[in-house]
């Protein structure tokens, strides 16, 4: 899969191209007026001209040779980057994983308030229960009470 990044509104691995074009073109066009000049008398000026445009040319060269390697190390560092990063999967794992321990502390949670729910309301039957016999006794006492 071949991946392109986009600078200035061109896929970069376009635009290396057509720099690279352009440089091989510069390159033969400067080889065509080399032999053309070399064929005929050239004047010093000529010749400072060709070498001067000779050295531009060798220097925009070096200049868009160590861009792209700074740049395919910048890529390098950024694809390093990316396989360190966990995956998908490894992300859903963790995540089920979180949310099966926060699902069993949740349902042991509940367990324990139903539990305790369970004991409240046994006491309750107990207390009411307990509460209609005193009650029945006061009715009782009270009735012995009248009745003497």
């Amino acid at each position: 899969m071949v991946q392109t990044i986009v600078l200035c509104g061109l896929p970069f691995l376009k635009l290396m191209l057509f720099e690279r074009l352009a440089v091989l073109l510069g390159g033969f066009a400067a080889g065509a007026l080399l032999r053309r000049w070399q064929s005929q008398e050239i004047t010093p000026s000529a010749q400072r001209s060709v070498d001067r445009l000779s050295r531009e040319w060798k220097a925009q060269t070096r200049a868009h040779d160590r861009r792209l390697s700074r740049l395919e190390g910048r890529v390098d560092e950024h694809e390093g980057r990316l396989n360190q990063a966990p995956s998908t999967k490894q992300l859903v794992a963790a995540m089920d994983d979180l949310l099966a321990k926060a699902l069993d502390g949740l349902e042991g949670r509940l367990n324990a308030q139903s539990q305790s729910i369970e004991t409240l309301q046994a006491t309750v039957a107990q207390t009411d229960e307990l509460l209609e016999r005193v009650l029945e006794s006061l009715d009782t006492l009270r009735d012995t009470s009248r009745a003497e």
